[in-house]
């Protein structure tokens, strides 16, 4: 993850992301292995796009998959902090302008992005752009609003982060927009249900 905050696009942000927040194991591989479980069972026939890659946290469980895989990140921060990880072609572009033709990959997965969107608009335009450069599936994630820490700071109890900060949405607002950018939402996937914000899911492309 890097858009669209600036933050993540500052020199030195690339080794900061990768730093303290997967330090432990369990923290590291949690993201690889819903996502390795979820390709697993809907399969991949072709090429994979990691967009954004980040610090390249994905790249050596997406290659397990015998595809080629091609990396996307907007920061050149974080680009350099995973060269020597991503196992494949890498680019600096924008989740939201992807520099690809429709249905050039099988497989597009996007991890920890959706939820530094604020407005629906540019949550909209996101998945559209991760729909229409999948031929197949989209595997990303989001923060879900039905849980208990975002139940936390609409009550009050717990500070929210901002108009620059992480939010979360509702699992009916991601099916319509998975469904205005022609697809439909096959599954989900989270540690904990209702106790977990980030949230995984499957979406077909099905026009």
């Amino acid at each position: 993850m890097s858009e669209p905050t600036d933050k993540w696009s500052a020199p030195g942000s690339g080794e900061h992301y990768a730093g303290p927040r997967f330090a432990t194991a369990r923290a590291a591989g949690r993201d690889p292995r819903t996502i390795a479980r979820l390709l697993e069972r809907h399969g991949v026939r072709g090429p994979i796009l990691d967009a954004p890659c980040g610090t390249g946290r994905l790249s050596s469980t997406l290659a397990r998959f015998g595809q080629r895989v091609v990396s996307l990140d907007l920061s050149a921060s974080m680009l350099a902090s995973a060269r020597e990880r991503l196992p494949g072609a890498a680019l600096q572009a924008s989740v939201s302008a992807l520099p690809f033709r429709e249905r050039s990959f099988d497989v597009v997965v996007s991890c920890r992005f959706l939820h530094h969107l604020q407005e629906r608009e540019a949550r909209r335009v996101a998945l559209r752009e991760l729909l229409r450069a999948s031929d197949r599936l989209v595997v990303a994630s989001f923060w879900d609003s039905a849980s208990w820490p975002a139940l936390r700071v609409r009550l009050g109890l717990r500070r929210s982060e901002g108009p620059r900060g992480r939010t979360a949405c509702s699992r009916a607002e991601l099916e319509e927009l998975v469904a205005d950018g022609g697809a439909r939402v096959l599954e989900y996937a989270t540690g904990l249900r209702f106790l977990s914000q980030q949230t995984f899911f499957v979406a077909e492309r099905v026009r």
